[in-house]
């Protein structure tokens, strides 16, 4: 497995944890988690892809190691995250990249690539559209908004299945990972999840007026969509309205997977690189 190094990126105003995979001198590619998750979630994905590309996996403010916002309904905010990456690649001195969002990540890098044309060469949309089933987004909001306490690591894993039972995991060991990666240690001793409580009430108070589609029909670089077919969140019928604006965008359906595929098989990475090998011209 390749190596990684740790990173802490003053973006902003803030610091961002970023975990670097790779030679600097490859083509970069950076990898973005959902709006709960962290850098963490690509620990699994990245080595597969350190002989062509340099992979840089931050976690957004808020999440993981990265700084807390001062002001949270302004910050935690896709407009505050793009204008973050932007500064992060400047640190890096990259001109160009390919990107892979999942979910959230993807929405910040569909706004990005629609913000600076050219700064993004290749975007890969993880289970994400420019438009949400509102039955999903109450869903998220459900379990997002709350923030419990647990007094071991194996309470934490058992909400991490159930509330992650959509990724389409299907070992303990990932199950692990993800459970002791979703949680931060309290003064009192205790668990809780990773992440400020305010990101998620920012979330829960804007999300309702989400519309993305100018954006999407917009995109001047190629697009690719990853969609679990079981995913509540772009249901079929969004998936095909993304592909009637877009007739020229590769769609990767994961079997048996909801919110979010987990990019955790050799089918979905090969995908990936498939795509990413295609010219832009």
């Amino acid at each position: 497995m390749a190596d990684f190094r740790e990173h802490f990126v003053k973006c902003c105003g803030y610091e961002v944890h970023v975990r670097a995979w790779g030679d600097p001198a490859n083509r970069p590619l950076l990898m973005m988690h959902g709006l709960a998750r962290l850098a963490d979630d690509f620990d699994h994905v990245a080595p597969h892809f350190t002989d062509k590309y340099y992979v840089l996996c931050p976690s957004m403010i808020g999440r993981g190691f990265s700084g807390w916002a001062s002001d949270p309904d302004a910050e935690y905010t896709v407009p505050f995250y793009v204008a973050q990456m932007f500064e992060l690649l400047d640190h890096f001195n990259i001109d160009t990249c390919d990107w892979i969002g999942t979910s959230m990540g993807g929405l910040i890098g569909l706004y990005a690539t629609t913000e600076v044309a050219g700064r993004i060469e290749r975007l890969v949309l993880n289970d994400i559209g420019p438009e949400l089933d509102p039955v999903a987004v109450a869903r998220i909001k459900s379990y997002v908004g709350a923030s419990p306490e647990f007094e071991t690591i194996d309470e934490v894993e058992q909400l991490v299945r159930l509330v992650y039972a959509s990724f389409g995991v299907a070992d303990d060991a990932t199950w692990a990972f993800l459970a002791s990666r979703s949680v931060r240690r309290l003064p009192n001793g205790n668990f809780m999840m990773h992440y400020d409580p305010q990101v998620m009430r920012v979330f829960a108070e804007h999300i309702d007026k989400f519309d993305a589609w100018a954006e999407f029909e917009a995109l001047p670089c190629p697009v690719m969509l990853i969609s679990g077919e079981q995913s509540d969140l772009i249901p079929k019928s969004i998936v095909d309205k993304m592909k009637q604006k877009k007739p020229q965008m590769p769609v990767f359906a994961v079997a048996n997977c909801g919110h979010a595929p987990h990019l955790n098989n050799k089918a979905q990475i090969d995908a990936i690189r498939d795509f990413l090998s295609t010219s832009t011209s």
